[in-house]
């Protein structure tokens, strides 16, 4: 069996993750048992529905006998290791148990993060005040510029103090070997960079360099820029697809966040190692 198993686990992992331990003949027993059936396994029924989600997943056409094919071997080697595992009474090992179980809240979770989504009205005006402030953000250029960027502050400001009297292409040449990166980049929003380095960029002419190293998450950069250039941004229409998406994740957080805060929640101390009861023997 190839089965992905990735931290979006399935909707089918799910149904059949749940039934672990069950006695039932039906894959999947939070669903109808009058659900059509892709197949039946050692007498176990297993509903279409779960080859459906399945080959969503997997983005199979079931109408293609290959692809069939391949969605109904990844489902039935589900079915024959979860057998196995009832059969083995691998759930009474309570790591193997927890290892089911998180996959089986992960499952969940993404599921119900999905269904927040869904259940969501978004209309164009809503995603079109998104764009607004999203094109806002962006900013009106873009900028082609050269950095050096140094782990050490000290060679950052050596750098910077040359670029005041020589040309910039000479300090960058002279530099590069032992700048921890010397790179020039090409049509770069300020918005697309760290805060700091965004705002000196954004407050630089063409031709200018900045006169003192900005230090960020990454090390102390010293750049130049060279053309700047107007920003024309995509239109609503190609980017509304993408904005909606979002904008439905952002409703589906905002959803869980307030989950969060209405929940009670306790936790206990964690345990303290005990004292030793006796002194360690002399020798």
């Amino acid at each position: 069996m190839t089965a992905r198993a990735s931290s979006r686990t399935t909707l089918v992992l799910l149904a059949l993750l749940a039934i672990s331990g069950c006695e039932d003949k039906s894959a999947g027993s939070t669903l109808s048992a009058d659900l059509p059936l892709a197949e039946t396994v050692n007498g176990q029924r297993v509903p279409q529905v779960l080859l459906d989600v399945l080959a969503r997943e997997r983005k199979l056409d079931l109408s293609v006998p290959e692809q069939r094919a391949r969605a109904v071997l990844e489902l039935t080697d589900y079915i024959l290791l979860d057998q196995a595992t009832r059969a083995e009474s691998y759930m009474k090992d309570p790591t193997f148990a927890a290892a089911v179980e998180i996959n089986r809240l992960q499952g969940q979770a993404n599921a119900a993060m999905g269904k927040f989504r869904d259940s969501a009205q978004v209309d164009d005006s809503v995603l079109r005040t998104e764009y607004q402030q999203q094109i806002a953000k962006a900013g009106s250029s873009e900028y082609d510029f050269s950095q050096l960027l140094f782990d050490s502050e000290d060679d950052a400001l050596k750098a910077a103090g040359e670029a005041l009297s020589k040309p910039f292409n000479e300090v960058f040449d002279a530099w590069s070997k032992r700048a921890k990166q010397a790179r020039a980049f090409q049509r770069v929003r300020p918005a697309q960079l760290p805060e700091l380095l965004g705002k000196e960029l954004s407050s630089l002419k063409s031709g200018e360099t900045g006169k003192i190293p900005v230090h960020t998450e990454y090390g102390w950069h010293v750049i130049h820029v060279g053309a700047i250039s107007p920003f024309v941004p995509p239109t609503f229409e190609q980017l509304k697809d993408g904005i909606r998406d979002t904008v439905l994740a952002q409703i589906g957080q905002k959803r869980l966040e307030k989950l969060r805060s209405e929940a009670s929640i306790t936790t206990p101390e964690p345990a303290t190692p005990a004292a030793a009861s006796a002194e360690k023997p002399a020798n």
